[in-house]
């Protein structure tokens, strides 16, 4: 079954169906869907996002999950709807955490290793000692 028939939508183009009395193929005629006003579409996507909203079925906003869905996709709406309201609450705060959240981080493999923040804590621990009067006269 096609998701157009599971709908309750007639699919169009040519498609044949075997006769049951002569068990031949008998072309039908193609059925054309009736197009959904825009309003009765945008009702239906409205209506679906804020039931994901409601039902917190839905990625983080910006999360790797939220930037898979289609644009279409309610759930993208959902996500939205929900940080939109975090925002009206509490203000910018939300907005810099998100920002925090979604910033480029470098790669675990490109930072420097746990020996060598070591070795430079040691080496600026020694130049301040040096130019702190503890030098040998």
């Amino acid at each position: 079954m096609t998701t157009y028939a599971k709908k309750g939508l007639l699919m169009t183009g040519p498609s044949q169906e075997d006769s049951a009395v002569s068990g031949t193929s008998v072309p039908m005629l193609a059925q054309v869907p009736a197009e959904q006003e825009p309003a009765d579409v945008l009702r239906e996507y409205w209506d679906a996002a804020k039931q994901h909203y409601f039902d917190g079925a839905f990625p983080d906003y910006a999360s790797p999950a939220w930037r898979a869905l289609e644009p279409d996709d309610p759930r993208k709406l959902a996500g939205a709807l929900a940080f939109a309201e975090m925002w009206r609450k509490y203000g910018d705060e939300i907005a810099t955490n998100l920002d925090n959240a979604i910033a480029y981080r470098e790669p675990a493999w490109r930072r420097p290793t746990l020996a060598e923040l070591n070795q430079r804590h040691d080496e600026m621990l020694a130049r301040n000692r040096r130019g702190h009067g503890n030098e040998a006269a």
